[in-house]
């Protein structure tokens, strides 16, 4: 696994919610950490995007690309996407 900063906004109909902090990813995988804002409990998410992520153009370290995933939403099934960007720690 490689130390990355990120950061992930999903993307909305009326408004966009961005998370940003430092993860790790491997092969295929972002892993990130962070608290719920509801119940405040610690979670682990994992975005199965590496593999969708292209190097910024001038840069060798910065990566970017989206990701969407499908979710069950009362009942019917919805698309839910990202925009990813990660710049690897040194």
């Amino acid at each position: 696994m490689k130390k990355v900063i990120y950061s992930v906004t999903k993307l909305g109909k009326v408004e966009n919610t961005k998370i940003t902090g430092v993860g790790y990813i491997t092969d295929e995988d972002l892993i990130t950490a962070g608290y719920s804002q509801r119940t405040n409990k610690p979670y682990i998410r994992i975005y199965d995007c590496v593999k969708d992520c292209r190097p910024v153009s001038g840069t060798d370290d910065e990566f970017r690309g989206s990701y969407y995933e499908i979710v069950e939403y009362k009942g019917r099934d919805i698309e839910v996407n990202y925009m990813i960007w990660f710049k690897l720690a040194k």
